[in-house]
Formats: structure tokens, C-alpha cells, sequence
């Protein structure tokens, strides 16, 4: 399954870094958010495409995920059978990548609510 430690790119850590100054929701709290709006959306990862991990926000796999870290990890192996740990780690960092483009915008706790 994930590694216990991961983190994102660091153009997406700063989109949620933004994201929780305009609304107050915390990067892990979006970034599930993002991962979830990016499966329902359809987004496919390609590991043929180089993906990069840049961030410095690294966090253990529970504060990222919380309370839905079975759910993630086993919509993970379910979409991505053959993936290694590590490749699972880089697919859900493009899905929270992919999400997190439609909640960057955001402007204020009431946007954000009235719209998810």
C-alpha cells in the first residue's frame, strides 16, 4: 500500500498553501478533497509520464488521508493493479494534483462550500 511518509509537488503544496489562506482549510483536509473530485472526474495516472515528488511538505500517510485512508488505498490498488508502493504514492499525488485545479480558486470559505 502508501508509504507511511509522502508528499506532493511542490506547485500543488503551494496551490493548497493558498488554498488554506483563502478558506482556512488545512493542505491534508484538501488535498482529500482534490484526490476524491479527481477519481469522480475520471482522471487516469500514466506512469510513463515522469511524475515528480518536489515537495517539502512531508507528512505520515494518517495525516494525509485520515479517516480515508482505506478508501484511498483501495481505490488506488483497485484503478492500479500493477503498481508498486511507491508508483501508488506518485499516482495519488497526480490525482490530488488533478483535483486540486478546480478548488485553487477559491476566494473564501462560503465559494468553497457553496460549490462542492
Amino acid at each position: 500500500m502508501l508509504p507511511q511518509t509522502m508528499w506532493l509537488k511542490k506547485s500543488v503544496e503551494e496551490q493548497l498553501q493558498n488554498l488554506k489562506a483563502n478558506t482556512g482549510i488545512t493542505p491534508n483536509v484538501a488535498a482529500r478533497i482534490a484526490f476524491f473530485r479527481s477519481v469522480e472526474s475520471g482522471f487516469v495516472f500514466n506512469k510513463a509520464q515522469d511524475y515528480k515528488l518536489s515537495g517539502s511538505l512531508k507528512l505520515d500517510k494518517f495525516t494525509w488521508l485520515g479517516k480515508t485512508q482505506q478508501v484511498t488505498e483501495l481505490l488506488l490498488k483497485q484503478r492500479y493493479p500493477e503498481l508498486s508502493d511507491k508508483e501508488l504514492q506518485m499516482a495519488w499525488a497526480a490525482h490530488v494534483d488533478d483535483g486540486v485545479s478546480v478548488l485553487r480558486n477559491y476566494q473564501n470559505l462560503n465559494e468553497f462550500i457553496g460549490r462542492i
